[in-house]
Parts: C-alpha cells; sequence; structure tokens
C-alpha cells in the first residue's frame, strides 16, 4: 500500500511540475498561475556519485500568491551495483501570515520499507537578517524486512542569523 501512495505522490509531483492548466473557455487558452516572489524556476538537478549511484530531483512551486506557498519535489536514486532505488516525493505548505508551515515526504525505500516523515513549524521571530523557527517532527518507516519500526517523535528549534 505504501509503494503506491510513493508511486502516486511522486507522479502527480512530476505531472504538476511540468503541466500547465487549461481554461475551458477554449483550446490553448492558459490560466494565468501568480508567480513566486523570488522568480526562481522548477529546478532539476542529478548526480553520479561513487560507486555507481545516480540521483535525479526535481522541485518546483506549485501555488504562491504572496501569503501562502506550496512546493513540491521528487527524487529518484538508483544504485547500479546493489541494484537497489529510491524514489521520493514530498510536499511543503507555508503561509507567510500566520507564519505556520507543514510538510509531508514520502520515500520507498525498495527492499527496506516506506519512510513518511511529516513536520509542522512555526516560525517564532523574523526579521531582515534572521530567523528562528520551533516545530514538531513525526517519523516512521513501514513494510522493514523485519515489520514496521517505532514511530518517531520530536521538537526542535532552528535558526538562521
Amino acid at each position: 500500500m505504501q509503494k503506491l501512495l510513493v508511486l502516486f505522490a511522486a507522479n502527480l509531483a512530476l505531472a504538476l511540475a511540468f503541466v500547465s492548466p487549461v481554461d475551458n473557455n477554449g483550446p490553448g487558452r492558459q490560466i494565468p498561475i501568480p508567480k513566486p516572489t523570488d522568480e526562481k524556476p522548477n529546478k532539476f538537478d542529478w548526480d553520479v556519485r561513487k560507486p555507481g549511484i545516480l540521483d535525479l530531483k526535481t522541485t518546483g512551486t506549485f501555488y504562491d500568491d504572496g501569503g501562502k506557498r506550496l512546493d513540491g519535489s521528487a527524487s529518484y536514486s538508483k544504485n547500479f551495483v546493489d541494484h537497489s532505488q529510491k524514489i521520493g516525493a514530498g510536499l511543503n505548505y507555508h503561509d507567510y501570515n500566520s507564519r505556520l508551515g507543514a510538510g509531508l515526504n514520502v520515500q520507498d525505500l525498495d527492499r527496506a520499507g516506506t519512510r513518511v516523515q511529516a513536520e509542522l513549524t512555526k516560525t517564532l521571530l523574523k526579521d531582515r537578517f534572521s530567523n528562528i523557527e520551533g516545530g514538531l517532527r513525526y517519523g516512521q518507516t513501514f513494510n522493514t524486512p523485519y515489520g514496521n519500526s517505532e514511530p518517531f517523535f520530536g521538537g526542535f528549534v532552528r535558526g538562521r542569523f
């Protein structure tokens, strides 16, 4: 079941990253989509690591109206030595007005199960040069060869100065 969820989320993230919506008023007429304020295009990265590991990752902003932002990502990693692969997808939402954020990441670890991680954040302090965030984190790995892992919960405070 988790593999289907991972594959669905990865396909949805890739489809939304590369397809622009079309208006029903006529063929080829496109709905204007608000552009991110920082004008960052969708990003595609790849890397080859030793010994024979290929990493692919795409990230993009699905929605940004200046106050709310939804970002997505999809990743794929293939190890050509032991023939294992990892497929993952994630969504991150941030509401700048209320300073709240949420994220969900799902990763299929091939023979090692499916990892699910969720995070809630609250910006505690923000100025021109720094910010401090606090949050809660949850994660668990399902369908491992040894059964499901114990869930982990945590809290954190992080800052940039």
